[in-house]
């Protein structure tokens, strides 16, 4: 099954990569579900003892795996799977509060939960709420403040996931270039630029 594309309203936005080129952020989301195999799932179980702590994504090591890429391609359907990229990374957390991962550049990032309890990967800004179970997958902008809550929590707070369960989730990146379209990426610059160094507000995602 393909993922859908889910539009926003937002106002405008732009952002300034490492290199200190500026593009627009962009105007689409894609989320899907996919159920991942029971050797995924497995190798996912064992990634929980490397959580670090409430709040913080770890990431805890990159592979590639021509069986975990031929998965996300089928979720991600024939628009999507040509601008994947081969290297994966295992990503773990108990909750998360709100940032942005501006130091990646020229590509579309991606999550797919593998294991853990039911969440949400919430996008301030944009007022989206997208469910981050296992088997859930969603593909945005690395530039766009996102946080991972439990789903009766409106902002962040550390205490809520003292003693959570890990979410783990596979990483992914798709290529800039063969996907701004899908994801509505203007060519023009518009609004406020963002970058690395915007300050964020870890419990809201508001900009400071």
């Amino acid at each position: 099954m393909s993922v859908d594309f889910i539009a926003h309203a937002a106002p405008a936005l732009a952002c300034v990569s490492p290199s200190g080129s500026v593009r627009a952020i962009a105007r689409r989301l894609a989320h899907g579900y996919q159920r991942p195999d029971t050797a995924l799932i497995a190798a996912a179980r064992e990634k929980t003892l490397k959580a670090g702590p409430p709040g913080r994504v770890s990431a805890v090591g990159s592979f590639r795996s021509p069986n975990v890429s031929s998965q996300l391609a089928e979720a991600l359907g024939p628009a999507l799977a040509p601008a994947l990229r081969d290297e994966l990374e295992w990503y773990v957390c108990r909750g998360a509060f709100f940032h942005n991962d501006a130091h990646y550049e020229s590509v579309l990032f991606g999550v797919w939960c593998v294991h853990g309890p039911m969440v949400e990967i919430i996008f301030p800004r944009v007022g989206l709420r997208l469910p981050a179970g296992p088997g859930n997958l969603t593909v945005f902008d690395p530039n766009e403040v996102h946080g991972v809550l439990a789903g009766s929590k409106a902002a962040y707070a550390a205490e809520d996931y003292a003693d959570a369960e890990p979410s783990v989730f596979v990483g992914f990146e798709l290529s800039l270039a063969p996907v701004r379209d899908a994801f509505d990426i203007s060519a023009g610059i518009e609004g406020r630029a963002i970058s690395s160094q915007t300050r964020i507000a870890a419990a809201t995602g508001t900009f400071e």
